[in-house]
């Protein structure tokens, strides 16, 4: 036992060790998180209008979606309305990690109520898949972060251009396309109009 934890110093102190880590997402699949600051209180019974950053025809849908449910929610909506619901959509690609898999020094232990008692040490001088003194492996490579899907709104006033209210919810990406996803963020963006929102994680579906 004491040549094995001899054995298990040196294997430690060489920093050969390499201990799997998670990412932690901040909404499982099917949820959106959603973040608002609020800057100026939006007037009773105002009216809006709204535009769209780019006019594809995604964002044409999504245009007709936020008319209908303000007009659910008794806004009115017009052309030259003094307040601007301005909105862009994005598609953030996720990030990836790659590791080393260079394995130089491997520990075997065999035998006992522990495996201590016939332990050993080898150097490895060349592995294809892993790496060695002679060759660096092939690596793994992780996911990171995952890509997201981003739905950014703002309503500015355009008489005197300060801002009342911005806002953004995120989902992550599925092999959907994101266009149901950043569909289902628009409710919970007309619910939430004019408010303070931190971190709220809400279900899209």
């Amino acid at each position: 036992m004491r040549r094995c934890s001899i054995i298990l110093a040196v294997f430690f102190s060489l920093g050969l060790l390499v201990l799997p880590t998670g990412s932690v997402h901040a909404q499982g699949a099917g949820q959106g998180l959603m973040n608002a600051i609020s800057y100026k209180a939006l007037p009773q019974g105002t009216t809006f209008s709204v535009q769209a950053m780019d006019n594809s025809d995604q964002n044409m849908v999504l245009k007709a979606e936020f008319e209908r449910l303000l007009k659910s929610k008794g806004f009115s909506i017009s052309k030259d309305a003094p307040l601007v619901i301005t909105f862009e959509t994005r598609n953030e690609l996720g990030s990836y990690t790659t590791r080393n898999r260079r394995s130089v020094l491997e520990l075997q232990a065999h035998g006992g109520r522990e495996g201590g008692e016939d332990a050993r040490m080898r150097f490895n001088l060349f592995d294809s898949n892993s790496g060695g003194m002679f060759n660096q492996g092939k690596g793994e490579t992780s996911l990171r972060t995952p890509g997201q899907y981003r739905l950014d709104v703002s309503i500015d006033n355009r008489t005197n251009g300060k801002r009342h209210w911005q806002a953004w919810t995120t989902t992550n990406q599925d092999r959907s396309g994101g266009g149901a996803q950043i569909m289902a963020m628009v409710p919970e963006m007309v619910q939430k109009m004019g408010k303070k929102v931190k971190s709220h994680v809400f279900d899209l579906f």
